[in-house]
């Protein structure tokens, strides 16, 4: 994705930087000899990923508005991430209340000292909004047909409405004052290195902690976070995408079957004649979805992780590849046997199926 010459977008602010989608987005970003500044409360950990200097770390809290005063000083395009993201001992992933004082409120905090500092109109010309399609919520997916931008957001959960309310505030802002804001939102990203849902399951079913699954034909989407990030500048860069909404996929559907079947034959190994009936299944993420409210922890299988698993996520990036020419380059297909690869080399985290997120922003 590297190109030559500088970034048309001029000074570059990215929150969420340190986040999985916010190092890749700044390291291309810099691979384009872009101008970038970060906004993170760990300017450590910002200096450890980037210790050449060549990122401007500015120091901010987006739950404290007061430390955000010049944060958009000499900005011309602001690449918005941050999100909450929950601690592992959290429970319910989804519904911690650090998403709406974080996403939501965080958000507000920031648009609000922009727009202070008499920078909004004045300086900054773009905003491009990373969200999620949970926002959209989950039964949007289930259509039993390729849910996009028009689809009704109703979203379920807390993570979902703190998203959906940071998207509106942005366009909101942006429409008032004359700067071009669009929103971008991603479901499960694949290619985090050693990170993600994908990498999980393939460390369960390498250990043999994943049960042969039912042959159940759900359809769920998935992109590459190569993908993500090639689809993140074409928005930013595109004339035609001011207040505008897109979804971004691979462009295909996978069933949790499919990857399953695609994991064991990466690993060398036969696909089981049998699979574990889903009732067995069921019971087990009852158990599990008992023990978490009992015991305050979140255990393997629970009744919303199995829905993640055997349920549809089905969404359509029709809009970003008709009406801006994108073209997604890469599918699980690939990936899984080079994640396969990949691990043979290096210590596993503990596997497990855990509940989905569709994005990590921040």
């Amino acid at each position: 994705m590297t190109q030559s010459g500088a970034s048309p977008l001029g000074k570059i602010l990215v929150t969420g930087a340190t986040g999985r989608v916010g190092r890749a987005l700044v390291d291309e970003l810099l691979n384009r000899r872009a101008s970038v500044a970060v906004l993170t409360r760990s300017p450590e950990a910002a200096q450890r990923l980037w210790p050449d200097g060549r990122v401007e770390i500015r120091v901010g809290d987006l739950a404290a508005p007061d430390t955000l005063a010049a944060v958009g000083e000499d900005i011309q395009t602001l690449f918005h991430l941050a999100s909450y993201a929950p601690r592992p001992e959290e429970p319910d992933l989804y519904n911690a209340p650090g998403h709406w004082s974080i996403t939501a409120e965080g958000t507000r905090n920031l648009l609000s000292r922009l727009d202070a500092s008499g920078l909004g109109g004045a300086r900054l010309e773009r905003i491009l909004y990373v969200s999620t399609i949970k926002a959209m919520g989950d039964k949007a997916g289930a259509m039993g047909r390729p849910a996009d931008e028009d689809a009704p957001p109703e979203p379920d959960t807390l993570y979902g409405q703190a998203k959906l309310d940071a998207e509106r505030a942005i366009l909101d802002f942006a429409d008032k004052a004359g700067i071009a804001a669009s929103v971008l939102r991603l479901p499960m990203v694949y290619g985090l290195g050693r990170e993600g849902n994908v990498v999980r399951m393939i460390e369960a079913v390498a250990r043999r902690r994943f049960p042969p699954w039912p042959r159940i034909r759900n359809r769920r989407s998935a992109v590459h976070i190569e993908d993500v990030i090639a689809a993140i500048l074409l928005v930013a860069e595109h004339p035609n995408s001011a207040g505008e909404t897109y979804c971004v996929t691979d462009g295909r559907t996978y069933s949790t079957r499919w990857i399953y079947e695609r994991i064991r034959l990466a690993l060398g190994r036969p696909i089981p004649a049998w699979s574990v009936p889903f009732w067995m299944l069921k019971a087990a993420a009852a158990v599990g979805s008992a023990g978490e409210r009992l015991l305050g922890r979140r255990m393997p299988l629970t009744l919303d992780g199995l829905s993640k698993l055997a349920g549809d996520a089905w969404y359509s990036s029709g809009k970003l590849e008709h009406g801006l020419g994108f073209t997604p380059r890469h599918s699980l297909e690939s990936e899984i046997p080079h994640l396969v690869r990949r691990m043979a080399d290096r210590p596993s985290p503990e596997p497990g199926p855990r509940h989905d997120r569709s994005t990590d922003s921040g």
